[in-house]
């Protein structure tokens, strides 16, 4: 019998699996949408071996839309202006582990094919990565474990699937960003005036992933301002009422000290990739030199470096990502509100609607606790004397629970963000990547029914049998009753698939998922409109 964790791990593995085997057939039977688009140049000189005619059978169905930008910057580099936005850690990584395949089978198969099979590779192990600290994280939040076990299993099948194993950075992301969350609630690491300082890597990581990264510096704020309100503050406060000597009085204000410099340097830490990549575009694409790319690069369509003619290069922060967004791509306020765009808001309508109404809800339902930006006490100092009593009554997503309330910020700003903003249907892998909260929401909504094998007497008299005794532990009798002893002994078999949901929103949760993850992989693997 698998532990929690386990069914975990190999349940990540397989759905990632299951993509590619899905793609590869797609991409096979059905003839590829002229979604004119770009394509990355391909070298005239570059060989082409029957192992690369495999490996474009086996995997080019996720060789599509932006994955062409990564795959194009992993071997060529920021060759154009309209490749900026993609923000170079996922494709460098790509690059390098791509090096070292390439030291084994490049007698085989050309360099384009290797970086293929790296990032495919690289996605599969950071999505397994990103699981499990999704799962610590939210063992840790929700403090139970059948809903953070509940809630990783829909992340891996979750509705923007393909994109988590396609050459894209939302694996990536994704895994930075909830280790960062993660590092942000630890308190027995690296820790200096309570704050994880250690926190500031992945943080500075997901920044240099993707655009929204520095969303991210919201929870180190958080976790800082949180620590001196609670912590720092009240200590202060004790000691000055005790204290019986005022001539020591300066020194009670240390802590206070040093929490803003390791706010500080936790802070500047993580920003300096940011600023390094900044730096690096703009003296390539706003300082004048030779390209010196070959001829087949060497596109007039496209701005090529060392031109120093984009607008955005005289600007008094020289930084191309909004103005390369809204030349080539026409991202802005309310840009892609039209009609024609329609289908695309139905597209990400779930998402939308999912996350806007239970954060909300959140909000409405907890109004005090919001104004006391999620603090057990008040900003000035005044305690809140009533005890701590969750509302069981309360339908609300994450009643009168304090350690929710910055992550339902987060989404929340994320989506409207989205709305206002983005291409619209960009929402689904965005929030889907960006944020725990979409899958710790409809974890609280699945009812999973009861099985003829998840009776706790069945399991008790199992466990028996087989000789491990009457007492198990608690959080495998938990997962146990949730998906009964024929699944724990599976690695692919898990309730999202296995089992008939009792009422119709768990059920239509259950086909959002199962919908998204299929359709999309389908339709994304030859050229058609997707998230």
């Amino acid at each position: 019998m698998y532990s929690p964790r386990q069914k975990i791990l190999w349940f990540a593995f397989n759905s990632r699996i299951v993509v590619i085997i899905l793609q590869a057939i797609a991409n096979l039977i059905i003839p590829d949408h002229n979604a004119n688009v770009f394509i990355s140049p391909e070298d005239p000189n570059l060989r082409k071996t029957y192992a690369d005619q495999v490996v474009n059978k086996l995997l080019g169905g996720m060789k599509r839309w932006d994955a062409q930008y990564f795959i194009h910057i992993a071997q060529f580099g920021y060759t154009y202006e309209n490749c900026l936005p993609f923000f170079p850690l996922f494709p460098l990584v790509v690059r390098y582990v791509a090096y070292g395949i390439n030291s084994l089978f490049g007698t085989l198969l050309n360099f384009h094919s290797i970086l293929l099979i790296s990032a495919t590779v690289l996605n599969i192990v950071m999505f397994i990565k990103s699981a499990d600290i999704l799962h610590r994280l939210s063992l840790r939040v929700l403090r139970s474990e059948c809903r953070a076990y509940k809630s990783v299993i829909l992340y891996c099948i979750n509705p923007a699937s393909i994109f988590f194993t396609a050459p894209y950075s939302e694996t990536l992301f994704a895994w930075m960003s909830f280790y960062a969350m993660f590092k942000c609630t630890e308190n027995e690491t690296l820790r200096f005036a309570n704050i994880d300082i250690m926190s500031s890597l992945p943080t500075g990581f997901s920044m240099i992933t993707r655009s929204n990264g520095s969303v991210n510096l919201g929870f180190i704020f958080y976790t800082s301002f949180k620590n001196v309100i609670e912590r720092t503050l009240p200590e202060i406060v004790y000691k000055y009422r005790t204290l019986k000597h005022k001539i020591i009085l300066p020194f009670l204000l240390l802590p206070l000290f040093t929490s803003f410099v390791s706010l500080f340097l936790t802070v500047i830490i993580a920003l300096l990739p940011f600023l390094l990549v900044q730096t690096y575009n703009y003296v390539k694409y706003c300082v004048h030199s030779d390209h010196n790319l070959p001829d087949f690069l060497s596109n007039s369509e496209y701005v090529l470096p060392g031109t120093a003619e984009s607008p955005w290069c005289n600007y008094t922060l020289p930084i191309s990502y909004s103005y390369v967004q809204s030349h080539y791509w026409e991202v802005g306020f309310l840009k892609y509100y039209k009609v024609k765009q329609i289908p695309n808001f139905i597209l990400a309508a779930p998402i939308i609607l999912i996350l806007m109404y239970h954060t909300l809800s959140y909000v409405s339902c907890n109004i005090r606790l919001c104004f006391r930006l999620g603090l057990k006490i008040n900003i000035f100092g005044y305690t809140n004397k009533m005890p701590y009593r969750p509302k069981q009554y309360s339908k609300c997503f994450g009643a009168n629970d304090p350690t929710m309330f910055v992550y339902v910020v987060h989404a929340l700003f994320l989506c409207i963000f989205c709305v206002l903003f983005v291409h619209i249907q960009v929402s689904t892998r965005l929030l889907a990547s960006a944020s725990p909260i979409l899958y710790w929401i409809c974890s609280s909504r699945m009812n999973v029914g009861p099985t003829p094998t998840s009776d706790q007497n069945t399991i008790n008299e199992h466990f028996r049998r087989i000789g491990i005794g009457k007492r198990i532990p608690s959080h495998h009798l938990s997962i146990a009753n949730l998906e009964g002893v024929d699944n724990m002994y599976s690695k692919w078999k898990t309730f999202i698939i296995s089992r008939r949901m009792p009422d119709f929103q768990s059920r239509m949760i259950q086909y959002y998922f199962i919908g998204y993850y299929v359709i999309g992989t389908v339709l994304f693997s030859n050229f058609y409109p997707w998230t």
